[in-house]
């Protein structure tokens, strides 16, 4: 068939698939109604029927107008309440509903398909006068040629007719701003083979024989379009109206040679090609809802086939993700979501049974969190069973029996992300190969996001999938190896380790012919990138690290992988837009694409989950890392990250990166003074500024045209310290002096290549700047006399001092030990009256889990603890809760460790203090 008009065929298309994307979750919703039927719904379904039949009539779409007018028959006896609809019914009709979805896809080739097995049982129901489905199960459906009894052929006359109609309905219907699908790619065999019995397993189409044409992709006008909302393009216009006004200016400038002009036209210049790049990527952001809609139908038909009973709970489905990802995204979640149904949520009479109810919930949710979209898919069915998976890996040589038993239950539980893995019991159409979570695992990192997984024996699991809002940009961090540039995408950053070489000898080390990293207590896999692009190296140069000053070493994680990246030096953060690789390099393994650097030099884009797979980087439960980690070197000293900077040229500072917001640079032109107070405009909310010259003895800096800005967080509140010039990052031994500078503001001093450097304590110069802010701080609360007592372990001399004399400024009273087994015996003592526990995580002789684990396992196991730490990771996080930590606090973040003590030791905390006795 050629229709004559393909701009007129690509406009039926893209409106009939905003009718049919809502008709699943109407057919549903009417399914679960039953006899009590809701005629709006019924004809709001209706109407964007007839929209299509007529719409299909006019362009000469024979089949897709003759099934959508037998569905709309049917439909039309439920809407007069003639017709009492069931689960049967609603199968048929969500079955015609997939096929003519495929019609519409498939519109130019539409014509020659069959569809007369659905058009059958639908004029079976409407020939029906009771609305029973007799006659329509598969043992009984024989198609005959002449079986057409309620069959009513559309005639030329109908096709004017529904012409006339299809522009208004269309118009009323169609909303400005719908969602697209972006999940045709899934067959619709997928949900609809998880039928019932009662149900035939014919082909919605007959489709095509041959390879060749077994997928008939449906016209590309079609497929690149995409709704925008009004507003949008409103701003987008106002936008370039602003560049238009930008480009004036610096061209008056130029002529001018008015060099201030130019500095803030080019201020200005670059804040509107932000704005107008967050605006171009709004008009690609569509709602996950797209692909959300799809499950209730896949947890229907899969609890049918199963003999499972299963609810569908869906949070989030207006959160924003750009397309592509949400085109990228269905295959996966479908997966998980029959997995979690298949695996997880048992059968009603084993849910009575564990007191539970028969049918189970599969919870879909999705949010924003740290400039990311997280979607977790939990379900409240059995769990996973961390010893039966360490068994099964065992006998499916996985792991070794001594690997499996060094395993931490969240570690065995990630197990099932191993290829080949599988913890069904038989082989089925729907589970059991084993190909299945490695391959979810895989996609989703080829998208730049992670995929973990935890469960609770007995009460279920979550699957949790970690997104970034787009693939267009990318923040990432420039790199060199070589003479070459190449891009780091900074999701996949963890920290930056920059190495002296008095350092190099006892941080790196070599374990089984592997070079690692001692980083906080545990090793970690390194690998050079001139050895993985396979660059030469240079000549004098014997290659290890100690030939070097200072090495540069990128954390990064893609996934379960942890590992560093050394490379020769560090430039800017950038964000670039991603290229595709040229046909001659597209297949290398490292790279993922490439970019335009704003000095017109290309970078390549570094593919750290492929660096992984390139140089067999293994997982967390690694037995060389694993069980070398565990290793603590013994005089390795606690170190912290400090941003050195400078006031005035001679003098010199470091504030603790642990409460760093975010460093941002401007124009002296964008500080504004107002009542006494400077500010800066950020994103349509002011900063307040502080200036150490006006707080603490320090000198004015000297003029400068562009200065940066420390950002931290004080009660929610974003507050700005002026550093005129950034020097470097580094990590530094906690051994401060806290002697030769006293004075408020100033935490102590060290010793930093040769200068002084006094340690800046950003809350104090808050407060001696804004005692306001801090006013209304919450006090301990005193019973009988007595002040909250808090015991203290923190083998750092300068962090227990500090520690302990916030808490005493405080109100607190404190027992300060320099280790945990210290603490441990200090309570072993009896005569404490103890409300809080506060403890570091590194210490000798006994670490913070272990004490907390020897609390909470105590007659003393209602007293909170809370941890001590710089930048844990996630593994630390999960083993602390594992232990029983009650919550974590950053060491220089003092409001909230304060807010944490007023926390636990409340009214109600205080009312809980017992008298210690020796066990």
């Amino acid at each position: 068939m050629a229709i004559e008009d393909p701009e007129l065929l690509a406009e039926f298309i893209a409106e009939s698939r905003d009718h049919l994307s809502h008709v699943e979750g109407q057919l549903l919703q009417i399914e679960a109604n039953g006899a009590e039927i809701d005629v709006d719904l019924v004809n709001n379904l209706f109407r964007g029927i007839h929209s299509i039949k007529g719409a299909a009539g006019f362009l000469g779409l024979v089949t897709v107008n003759k099934l959508a007018h037998s569905l709309e028959n049917v439909l039309g006896l439920m809407r007069t309440r003639e017709l009492s609809p069931d689960s049967a019914m609603v199968d048929v009709m969500l079955r015609a509903a997939d096929a003519l979805t495929h019609l519409v896809n498939n519109a130019d080739v539409s014509n020659d398909a069959d569809v007369e097995v659905h058009v059958t049982k639908l004029d079976r129901i409407f020939a029906s006068a009771d609305g029973s489905l007799v006659g329509v199960s598969a043992a009984s459906v024989k198609i005959e040629e002449h079986a057409h009894h309620g069959l009513r052929h559309a005639t030329a006359a109908d096709f004017v007719e529904e012409a006339m109609f299809v522009d208004s309905a269309i118009e009323d219907d169609s909303p400005a701003t719908g969602p697209i699908d972006a999940d045709e790619s899934l067959p619709c065999a997928e949900s609809s083979a998880a039928s019932g019995p009662a149900v035939t397993n014919a082909p919605l189409v007959d489709e095509p024989k041959t390879a060749s044409n077994a997928a008939i992709q449906a016209p590309p006008v079609a497929e690149t379009s995409i709704r925008v909302q009004v507003g949008v393009l409103d701003s987008l216009m106002n936008l370039a109206g602003e560049l238009v006004l930008g480009r004036n200016q610096l061209i008056q400038a130029l002529n001018t040679e008015a060099h201030v002009g130019i500095e803030a036209v080019a201020s200005r210049l670059d804040q509107v090609t932000t704005e107008l790049q967050e605006a171009i990527m709004r008009t690609r952001m569509q709602p996950i809802g797209a692909v959300f809609s799809k499950f209730p139908r896949v947890v229907r038909d899969l609890s049918a086939k199963l003999g499972k009973q299963c609810d569908v709970v869906m949070d989030g489905k207006e959160v924003d993700v750009d397309k592509t990802i949400l085109e990228a995204i269905g295959d996966p979640l479908t997966h998980l979501v029959r997995n979690s149904i298949d695996h997880g949520v048992e059968r009603p009479d084993v849910r009575v049974a564990a007191n539970k109810p028969a049918a189970g919930t599969i919870h879909l949710k999705a949010y924003h969190e740290a400039g990311k979209v997280r979607i977790d898919i939990a379900d409240d069915g059995g769990g996973i069973y961390p010893e039966k998976l360490k068994k099964k890996a065992v006998e499916k040589g996985v792991v070794t029996a001594e690997q499996a038993s060094r395993l931490s239950d969240r570690e065995a539980v990630r197990l099932i992300f191993h290829p080949g893995f599988s913890t069904a019991e038989k082989i089925t159409d729907v589970s059991g190969r084993g190909v299945g979570m490695d391959v979810v695992r895989t996609n989703i990192e080829k998208l730049g996001g992670t995929v973990d997984v935890d469960s609770t024996p007995g009460q279920g699991t979550t699957i949790q999938i970690t997104l970034p809002l787009t693939l267009a940009i990318i923040p990432s961090l420039i790199i060199q190896s070589g003479d070459e540039r190449f891009a780091i995408p900074q999701v996949n950053i963890s920290e930056l380790v920059r190495l002296r070489r008095e350092e190099m000898g006892k941080r790196l080390d070599r374990v089984k012919s592997a070079e690692v990293l001692r980083l906080r207590g545990s090793l970690l896999p390194l690998v050079r990138l001139r050895e993985v692009l396979g660059f030469q190296t240079p000549e004098g140069s014997d290659g290890e690290s100690d030939a070097q000053a200072t090495t540069n070493i990128i954390v990064v994680e893609s996934g379960q992988q942890r590992f560093g990246i050394v490379v020769d030096a560090l430039h800017d953060s950038e964000e670039i837009v991603v290229k595709p690789l040229g046909r001659h390099i597209k297949n290398a393994p490292c790279l993922s694409g490439a970019t335009i650097l704003g000095d017109g030099h290309v970078a390549l884009i570094l593919d750290v989950a492929g660096i992984a797979v390139h140089e067999q980087i293994r997982s967390a439960h690694d037995d060389v890392i694993a069980g070398k980690g565990e290793e603590q070197s013994a005089g390795e000293e606690d170190l912290q990250s400090v941003l050195l900077f400078t006031n005035h040229p001679r003098e010199h500072f470091a504030v603790s990166m642990d409460i760093v917001a975010r460093i941002e640079r401007i124009s002296s032109d964008q500080i504004d003074a107002v009542g006494g107070q400077e500010l800066v405009q950020y994103r349509q909310s002011s900063v307040p500024l502080l200036r150490l010259e006006n707080l603490i003895s320090a000198r004015a800096p000297e003029p400068q045209n562009w200065v940066y800005v420390i950002v931290f967080v004080i009660n929610g509140k974003e507050v700005g310290l002026i550093a005129p010039r950034l020097e470097d990052i580094r990590r530094v031994p906690t051994n401060v002096d806290t002697i030769t500078f006293q004075e408020l503001g100033i935490q102590g001093s060290l010793t930093m290549s040769e200068h002084t450097t006094r340690l800046v304590d950003l809350f104090q110069i808050a407060e001696i700047a804004h005692p306001e802010w801090f006013a209304d701080r919450p006090q301990p609360s005193v019973e009988a006399g007595k002040k909250p007592l808090v015991l203290l372990a923190e083998d750092s001399t300068f962090f227990r001092k500090q520690v302990k004399s916030m808490a005493e400024e405080r109100g607190y009273d404190v027992v300060d030990c320099e280790d945990g087994l210290v603490a441990w015996e200090r309570l072993l003592e009896g005569d404490l009256e103890v409300d809080v526990v506060i403890t570091d995580i590194e210490m000798p002789n006994l670490n913070g889990f272990e004490l907390c684990q020897r609390i909470k396992q105590s007659k003393w196991g209602y007293l909170p603890v809370i941890a001590l730490t710089s930048l844990a990771g996630a593994s630390d996080m999960q083993r602390g809760m594992e232990v029983g930590i009650d919550d974590y606090q950053i060491k220089m973040d003092r409001e909230k460790l304060l807010a944490a003590l007023h926390n636990f030791t409340g009214a109600k905390a205080g009312n809980n203090r017992r008298h210690l006795q020796p066990a």
